[in-house]
Order: structure tokens, then sequence, then C-alpha cells
């Protein structure tokens, strides 16, 4: 079977290499389920990155192709492409060196020819949702910028740095943030 995600990956790793250190291929663990994951990219920020607010960790980043005249259709995409999300932020990262650590939240990038607006509601809607899981967008500018949104907020701009909301890095449990 081909990995129609690779030329994707590979674009998005050094895109964002200047930044992050960009591991592909790692694996881990979910907590409850002990079953073993496979992320496409994990990503941990530079010092520069640190030193203007974004937090010390590691983040999971899902790659996700949406293309038009797709088989699947794209609404049970989005939901398998985010409850998928909502795994791996509640898995821990096996480090190569050994150990786990939890990831500091998990994020999904949408590539390919786009997803058809008549579906954007559906994922608008439950792109709010799963912020509380610790889940949010990675998204890329025109002009090769990026930007990390959880729900209507941003948690950081690689233009303009960290947002003044503490989203991202905190799990809601029950009603209670």
């Amino acid at each position: 079977m081909s990995d129609i995600e690779s030329p994707t990956r590979d674009w998005l790793r050094k895109l964002l290499t200047p930044d992050f250190l960009v591991h592909e291929g790692w694996s881990g663990w979910h907590k409850h389920e002990g079953e073993k994951v496979l992320y496409d990219l994990v990503i941990e920020p530079r010092p520069h990155l640190i030193e203007r607010g974004f937090d010390r960790g590691w983040v999971v980043v899902e790659v996700k192709l949406f293309n038009h005249g797709e088989r699947k259709k794209p609404d049970v995409k989005i939901r398998d492409m985010l409850w998928q999300c909502v795994s791996y932020s509640y898995s821990q990262i096996e480090l190569p060196a050994g150990g786990h650590v939890n990831p500091l939240f998990t994020l999904y990038y949408l590539g390919g020819t786009g997803l058809d607006a008549r579906y954007q509601p559906e994922l608008t809607a439950l792109h709010h949702f799963v912020q509380r899981g610790g889940v949010g967008s990675l998204e890329v500018n025109k002009n090769g910028s990026w930007s990390i949104r959880f729900g209507g907020s941003f948690y950081y701009r690689s233009a303009v740095g960290k947002g003044p909301h503490h989203v991202g890095t905190k799990r809601q449990i029950g009603s209670a943030r």
C-alpha cells in the first residue's frame, strides 16, 4: 500500500524545521487501552519559540488529505480524524532514548485539494468540541507562516507569538477545566 501522505509530511517537515525538531515514525501507547499508536509527526519547539512563550514539550501532528472526489465520505473522514487526534491526545509518546511523555496537545493538518465547503460547518463545530480534549489545528498561510488554533483562539502564530489564552495545554475533565 502506498503512503499518499508522505509528500505532505515531507513538505510540512521542511516548513516546520526552522522552528521545531520534527520527528517522523515515532510511536506511543494509548494510556487506557495500552494499544500501540503510530504518529505521523512529533514536533518539539526550538529554544527561540520557548523564549517567545511556546510551552516546552512534544506535540503530535496528524496529517490527513482531503481531496475532492474521494470514496470515503468527508463527514465520516472528519469524525474519524478528530477521534484519532483525541485518542493521541490521551496517549504517551515513546521517546527513542527511553521513557514516555504525555503530548502537550495533538494537532491535525489538512492537506490535499481541500475539503468540500459543505462539510466545513461540521469540521468547525467538531473543532470547537475537541479542543476540550487537547486537539487543535495546524494551519499554514500562503506566505509560509503557520498558526496553531484551538476552537476560536490561537495558541501560537509564527508571525506573532503566543496568544493571550492558555488554550491547548489544558484538558477538560468532566464539566470543569
